[in-house]
């Protein structure tokens, strides 16, 4: 299902999404996210809100991440207004080897605007 208008959706939203991470914009990088969205990154809480998710942005080491890249391996609409992404994101880090980790997004349409409802990710490598 990587041929379809929720594809499309998922990828101007994730356009989106790189554009404001880097260079980092925490604030402009938090209007990707709905008012009461969940973010599961790389911290062991999560955080849960716009505004927390713009103190989880504005907490990243900056110079660090020099790039990102998302590869949807499953969008599959959910309701007309809901869609699930699942799939791999890497992070190019300054000297260091990219971070290659799985993620999900939930997407979901208000006021006429797709954001992302709930941001989860987790490592490749089996535990």
């Amino acid at each position: 299902m990587l041929d379809s208008k929720e594809s499309e959706i998922v990828s101007r939203v994730h356009g989106y999404w790189k554009r404001h991470f880097y260079p980092l914009q925490a604030e402009s990088l938090a209007q990707a996210y709905a008012e009461d969205a969940i973010l599961f990154g790389s911290a062991i809480a999560p955080y849960i809100g716009r505004a927390q998710i713009q103190q989880y942005f504005e907490q990243l080491p900056l110079g660090l991440y020099i790039g990102v890249a998302f590869v949807p391996e499953f969008v599959v609409p959910l309701t007309a207004d809901v869609i699930s992404m699942a799939g791999t994101v890497i992070f190019q880090r300054q000297n260091l080897e990219p971070l290659d980790l799985r993620i999900t997004h939930i997407f979901v349409k208000r006021n006429d605007q797709w954001m992302i409802a709930s941001h989860h990710v987790s490592p490749k490598k089996p535990l």
